[in-house]
């Protein structure tokens, strides 16, 4: 029944190549459209990856990516409101030496390695042309190019950002619309050598601030910061940055040597659904975008496209079309409440370091020392980081 099947992913980012690999194992015609072509792209930044995560993409024939990501075998977090402290309050190990919390993978690095693949399969084609129109037809979903040229599919998948325009055609839902006032200023440090394989997280009043181990002599930093907040300043200057680094984490990186290009990202809490989903679904930042404050947003988006195959093969099974109203239903009835109160958690835990209260930064500060001594509340939230709240 999948054989003349017919998916339309727009986006070309990380978002679209991946599901495009990962659904390519079916007997799909995957075509993978890129709208605004001129639109300067966002570069992938280092991405965090679950052990689960990684493991998945593994079994769908990413093995290279493991040699290439750095692993992390211990998570720090550290309550730093009144000062910063280099003395954890809360420690997650992995259970043994063979084993890994997560792992660091630059997001160029994994996108090479799909675009490669993809590029041998027949039943992939990039499409660079503009769309002019999508609408339904009886049984499909039908997309005008500007060329006039017309193609019909089962599926369309939007997975880009930049194709935001396209869904004034879908009456886009917007569920949750939050902004932090916050922006993330990502960069990379480049210190001398050192034994480097632990993240971590140190909420400062203004903002958390992370560290993401990429390799010995490299850790990737995303800092939150307030809008109103006098660390603005730091990030204006690569002087002022590695001075502030310098002096305050000396100790994790013996020395600083340079700092890469800043990136500068608005953070905000994103949760879309389509009124009419018809044939349609959402991927990545387009259907929701969470604080980077756990770095699970690109876990989430994996787990959706795990999801996603588990549905397809679930129709293959029973020789039922893809992209029908059932499809779709099935879909959304294994993702949407997972997703909702993933985020909603993610949110959540923003929340508790955001408030500037002394008494109540004293509270949060000694609950952080009580699980700390819990092991099997220690166990849950590795477990939950790990696979997703419902495993």
């Amino acid at each position: 029944m999948l054989n003349s099947q017919k998916i339309c992913i727009i986006g070309s980012g990380l978002t679209a190549l991946t599901i495009a690999y990962l659904l390519s194992k079916f007997k799909l015609q995957i075509d993978i459209v890129e709208q605004d072509l001129n639109k300067k792209k966002i570069r992938p930044t280092k991405l965090a990856l679950s052990k689960n995560s990684l493991d998945q993409l593994c079994l769908y024939g990413l093995k290279d990516i493991k040699k290439k990501s750095n692993v992390v075998k211990n998570i720090y977090l550290h309550d730093s409101y009144s000062y910063i402290s280099l003395k954890q309050d809360l420690h997650f190990s992995a259970s043994n030496k063979k084993e890994a919390l997560a792992y660091i993978i630059d997001g160029n690095t994994l996108s090479s390695e799909i675009n490669k693949k993809l590029k041998s399969l027949k039943n992939i084609k990039f499409i660079n042309k503009e769309i002019s129109s999508i609408r339904d037809n009886k049984f499909f979903k039908e997309i005008t190019f500007k060329d006039l040229n017309i193609e019909n599919y089962n599926l369309i998948i939007l997975a880009s950002a930049n194709n935001l325009f396209l869904l004034s055609k879908f009456k886009l839902r917007k569920v949750i619309d939050k902004s932090y006032n916050e922006d993330a200023y990502v960069f990379n440090l480049h210190h001398k050598k050192i034994i480097n394989n632990s993240a971590r997280q140190f909420f400062l009043k203004d903002g958390p601030l992370a560290f993401l181990p990429v390799s010995r002599t490299e850790t990737s930093v995303i800092w939150s910061i307030k809008n109103n907040s006098i660390n603005k300043k730091y990030v204006s200057s690569k002087k002022d940055l590695s001075k502030f680094f310098n002096t305050h984490f000396r100790e994790l990186f013996n020395e600083i040597i340079s700092i890469s290009e800043i990136n500068k990202f608005n953070l905000s809490y994103i949760f879309n659904k389509l009124k009419d989903s018809k044939r349609t679904l959402l991927f990545g930042d387009i259907a929701n975008k969470i604080h980077p404050i756990a770095g699970q947003g690109w876990n989430m988006t994996l787990r959706n496209i795990f999801s996603l195959i588990k549905v397809i093969k679930y129709s293959e099974n029973l020789g039922l079309e893809i992209g029908n109203d059932i499809f779709i239903k099935k879909y959304l009835d294994e993702t949407s409440l997972n997703n909702l109160t993933f985020a909603t958690l993610i949110d959540g835990i923003r929340k508790i370091f955001d408030v500037k209260i002394d008494s109540y930064a004293a509270i949060r500060k000694n609950t952080l020392s009580n699980i700390d001594k819990n092991s099997f509340l220690k166990k849950n939230f590795v477990n939950i980081a790990n696979k997703g709240l419902f495993i």
